[in-house]
């Protein structure tokens, strides 16, 4: 299941539902709510087993420092990325996604829009 930063819109998940069945967006978790600490949102992945979607370094640093879980989806994109585009990117790629989500080892997926 995909756990979308507020780095990222949470329109998002919605927008993503259909194809990643569970998406859920941090604004929208009542114990994390808005302005949530990366430390909290990073814990909250871990212990419910989720995967973050970011455009935030700050997340691959954790992943780099403390490994996973969580697994990490940085997309490389810039800040002007609409939400409309960043949907299409995560569908057009779908199989990496669902393949790395599934592959116990990996922990880092880096998509570039």
């Amino acid at each position: 299941m995909l756990f979308i930063d507020e780095s990222l819109s949470y329109r998002l998940a919605a927008r993503l539902a259909t194809e990643f069945a569970g998406t859920l967006a941090v604004p929208k978790v009542a114990v994390l709510g808005e302005g949530s600490r990366d430390s909290r949102v990073w814990e909250y992945a871990q212990e419910h087993n989720l995967a973050l979607l970011t455009k935030d370094k700050d997340f691959v640093d954790y992943w780099r420092r403390f490994g996973p879980p969580p697994k990490v989806i940085r997309l490389d994109i810039g800040n002007n990325m609409q939400v409309r585009s960043i949907e299409t990117l995560m569908k057009t790629n779908k199989r990496r996604v669902l393949e790395f989500l599934a592959e116990p080892k990996a922990g880092l997926l880096v998509l570039i829009g």
